[in-house]
């Protein structure tokens, strides 16, 4: 599997660059596509392990729900990754970074019910 992601990555960089200098729009949809592709194959590869370890989160969580919170929020942190890696790559630093700053957003948002729970142990601790 590593191996034709690579290979597919070289080609693409290889017919990337060629074609950059006529038809630079199409060089960068070659580019997203292959990525695109990538990422498909990746996903579908990790599958398993993300089904092992959403039930290895479920047995330990005991109903607390932290296990989703940790997978849901990963999900969005590296789908944020890959699209500004894609702006990136186009030369669109400034959306690159929208999407980073929306990523962070993203990560804060789902995780404010385990920090209200963490405020309310916290205050229970200390006697309020």
């Amino acid at each position: 599997m590593i191996i034709q992601i690579c290979a597919a990555a070289i080609i693409a960089a290889a017919a990337s660059i060629a074609l950059r200098k006529y038809v630079p729009s199409i060089s960068a949809a070659l580019v997203i596509f292959t990525a695109v592709i990538i990422l498909s194959l990746i996903l579908t590869e990790i599958s398993p392990v993300i089904s092992e370890m959403n039930e290895l989160l479920q047995k330990a969580d005991q109903g607390g729900g932290y296990g989703e919170i940790l997978l849901k929020t990963a999900g969005v942190c590296m789908l944020c990754r890959f699209t500004s890696d894609c702006c990136k790559d186009m030369g669109e630093q400034g959306l690159a970074a929208k999407v980073e700053l929306a990523s962070r957003a993203a990560a804060a948002v789902i995780s404010l019910p385990l920090i209200k729970e963490l405020l309310t142990i916290a205050a229970g601790l200390i006697g309020n």
